[in-house]
């Protein structure tokens, strides 16, 4: 029998494949938890033209990413904390380095900024920046007691 994948089936494909399966497996299993199908003329054109569309918003994104990055491309943030001989009371989290970026027009998601270690000290760090699997980007940040 044949059948397109309604989503990602382990061993089986991915979202949108056609394949042959045997006739019981598809009608007890696939169908039945909406896993799969009936592939015909009409759902195989209607899978084609989503994953043509999704293939675009994927190329658009990642265009939006790469101006983003070159936006970032030796940024150097400043955030002023309170602290006494150097140590900050508490410390700078991902939330401020949100914050301080939202301040200079750049809209970078808190689960982005990956800080490697806490940075409970005055003074200048890096900060590696996650936009997607592939595309990341380091800034400077420096802190400055209050």
């Amino acid at each position: 029998m044949k059948i397109i994948l309604l989503q990602d089936v382990k061993s089986l494909g991915k979202k949108g494949d056609v394949k042959e399966v045997a006739q019981g497996y598809a009608e007890n299993f696939l169908l039945p938890k909406k896993l799969a199908g009936i592939a015909t003329e009409s759902t195989i054109k209607i899978f084609q033209s989503q994953k043509e569309k999704e293939q675009k918003n994927k190329i658009a994104e990642t265009a939006r990413l790469k101006d983003l990055v070159s936006a970032l491309k030796n940024k150097k943030i400043i955030i002023e904390a309170k602290e006494r001989k150097g140590k900050l009371f508490g410390s700078i989290t991902a939330k401020n380095i949100e914050e301080a970026l939202k301040k200079e027009d750049l809209s970078i998601p808190e689960n982005s900024i990956i800080i490697k270690q806490a940075i409970k000290k005055v003074g200048e760090y890096e900060i590696e920046i996650k936009l997607s699997e592939e595309i990341r980007e380091k800034i400077k940040l420096e802190v400055k007691g209050v």
